[in-house]
């Protein structure tokens, strides 16, 4: 037996009109003042005050949200007693909403009392506040998520702990996927994203928990990034790619939500802490040296092969006579074809970390490795040299021979 589990989606331009058909009148708007500043805020009170809909606005969001920000949203949010609080940015913004959702339903919960908590199954459904996603980025996946990360500042290692919280009541009432928001990404965050959304698609195919629904909306999730990342990276006035990879990065997060990323996110999220670079650069970065670890595993290398190497027959980058080793190896080159075609850096030290502080800070590297738990679910188990061995080898650009 197997749960799927998905928001009601609602997606393509336009699909901001949809706020009017969801009951409630008390909006409370979790966002940044990036967004402000750029003028999408003003798209989404624009049509709340033609709705007839009242708003108040928290917009202290920081990237890699930390847990002293969550908490002061939730306060505000428990003042103003709102009946939908939507989410209007990208990760961060979407994590912090769902975060003060969770506790808005729940105030005597902290964020790391929400995993596995019985009584968040009920919060989805709006006991108190239907939840909102408009994602501005293409890539977080978490408005279709059943996750958030939470950074924890930890006395002991003097570092900021990326805290990974999933429960399946953490999926959102709505998600409006409307390709207007993520027009203003420059190229930059239009490739980090997308390649977070790559990433989603290819570590959760592999994933001990994968599944056929899972498997399906990576395929076509797959396939429309390869196609249309390019063209929304040089033309981002190109609305069809636009909207083509707005849907991707939600059908992405549809699929590794319900199967889960892992050894390359776990990766992504520790460098991150440490290093304070953009997740999406971190988790496109490890992803093609993860797949080859994980196809070097002798106990399950037929697993990962023969799933990767038929989506590269799938999708036409092999002959379906290949091998699926060879057929894998195509698409790990494909990976790294795409990193070039939009400017992506193809290893660590391309990020302006020296190899002296990536090499001092291997021990804390991994040891917050070993306390994520999306690890769990990679087709590996690294061991403690192999974790430090995957930094050394992403970080000099070789390809994992072990």
């Amino acid at each position: 037996m197997w749960y799927f589990y998905s928001p009601s989606i609602i997606y393509g331009e336009e699909a901001l009109g949809f706020l009017g058909n969801i009951p409630g009148k008390k909006c409370y708007i979790v966002t940044d003042k990036n967004i402000q500043e750029v003028g999408l805020l003003k798209i989404l009170t624009d049509k709340l005050e033609a709705l007839g809909k009242e708003w108040e606005i928290y917009d202290e969001v920081v990237p890699d949200p930390h847990e002293e920000g969550v908490y002061k949203s939730k306060e505000q949010c428990l003042a103003y007693e709102p009946d939908i609080i939507i989410a209007l940015g990208g990760g961060s913004v979407i994590d912090t909403a769902k975060s003060t959702w969770a506790l808005y339903e729940l105030p005597e919960l902290t964020l790391e009392g929400l995993p596995f908590n019985p009584d968040l199954f009920a919060i989805n459904t709006g006991k108190k506040a239907r939840m909102i996603i408009i994602p501005t980025t293409s890539g977080t996946g978490s408005e279709a998520s059943l996750g958030v990360v939470v950074s924890k500042f930890e006395e002991h290692s003097q570092v900021w702990r990326k805290m990974e919280i999933p429960h399946q009541g953490l999926i959102p009432t709505f998600a409006i996927v409307d390709p207007i928001f993520p027009s203003k990404m420059p190229p930059a965050l239009t490739a980090n994203t997308g390649f977070d959304a790559l990433a989603h698609c290819l570590e959760n195919v592999i994933s001990a928990w994968r599944n056929e629904i899972s498997d399906a909306l990576t395929l076509k999730a797959v396939e429309m990034i390869f196609k249309w990342l390019p063209v929304a990276y040089k033309d981002g006035n190109n609305m069809e790619a636009r909207d083509k990879m707005h849907l991707a990065a939600t059908m992405s997060g549809l699929a590794f939500s319900n199967s889960m990323a892992h050894i390359g996110h776990t990766l992504g999220h520790s460098w991150g802490s440490i290093f304070h670079i953009a997740h999406g650069r971190c988790v496109g970065i490890f992803l093609p040296y993860v797949l080859e670890y994980c196809m070097n595993n002798p106990e399950a290398m037929d697993i990962t092969t023969d799933t990767l190497g038929t989506m590269a027959k799938q999708l036409g980058w092999a002959e379906w006579k290949e091998d699926d080793k060879k057929a894998t190896n195509i698409l790990i080159d494909k990976v790294f074809e795409l990193q070039k075609e939009v400017d992506f850096p193809r290893q660590l030290k391309d990020l302006k970390v020296s190899r002296s502080d990536m090499e001092n800070s291997l021990d804390k590297l991994v040891s917050l490795c070993f306390q994520s738990p999306v690890c769990t679910a990679g087709p590996r188990s690294p061991t403690m040299e192999e974790w430090k061995n995957l930094y050394i080898y992403a970080f000099e650009g070789k390809h994992v021979d072990f």
